[in-house]
């Protein structure tokens, strides 16, 4: 039975997400970010409901923890009234879902569902070597792009990467670490097509560069 972890300033809030949750998941409860912080340490939940009452709210301090501290335990916004506006944030942050207090049944369950369900951050899909980084010489290949580079966020950090996972070694390959992706809460790596085609061709198309020049924008 997954573990719900509930965090939420409100007493009479908390009871109602304990009840909604009740007999298909474990919950447990905490009254605020430091709260919260402990029982995941303790606790290591499934997934966190947190509650969000402005822009220093528990939410955001809570994904922002489970950011730096690379701990992939997907987190649903809890929003009270007049929070709305902070959603892009909390989406930027790695939110999975953002829902406005109070929340009917239906909807909690399909956004609990729907988190549940989804990879966690860095465990997307891998792309297969292509025929390309097969036949080339990667030294090489590795420094056309570092040199052909566009995005300002990927310079000079195209590298080869030769370990993904713990530890197991595959077949070097070409590979960038964003920061930018990273700090919007996307994948942070990407691969030989993407470097190609967006970070080298069209970086306009990168969901990460598109936030940061929304930003620039107000």
């Amino acid at each position: 039975m997954p573990r719900v972890l509930v965090v939420h300033r409100d007493p009479g809030a908390a009871q109602v997400f304990d009840a909604l949750l009740h007999g298909r998941h474990e919950v447990v409860t905490a009254r605020d970010y430091t709260d919260g912080v402990k029982t995941i340490r303790e606790h290591r939940p499934s997934l966190i409901l947190a509650g969000l009452e402005g822009r220093n709210g528990d939410a955001l301090l809570l994904l922002r923890y489970l950011r730096d501290n690379g701990i992939r335990i997907p987190l649903i916004v809890i929003a009270g009234r007049g929070a709305g506006v902070y959603q892009h944030a909390a989406m930027r942050l790695g939110a999975k879902a953002f829902l406005e207090y109070p929340v009917d049944e239906q909807r909690l369950g399909e956004a609990v569902a729907a988190a549940l369900a989804a990879p966690p951050p860095g465990q997307t899909a891998i792309p297969p070597i292509t025929p390309e980084e097969a036949s080339a010489n990667l030294t090489e290949l590795e420094k056309r792009l570092n040199r052909q580079m566009k995005c300002f966020a990927g310079r000079n950090l195209v590298y080869l990467q030769s370990h993904i996972g713990l530890g197991t070694r595959v077949r070097p390959r070409i590979c960038l670490k964003c920061p930018l992706r990273k700090e919007y809460g996307l994948e942070p790596n990407v691969y030989y097509e993407f470097i190609r085609d967006v970070c080298c061709g069209e970086p306009a198309r990168c969901e990460a560069v598109q936030i940061f020049e929304s930003q620039q924008d107000r």
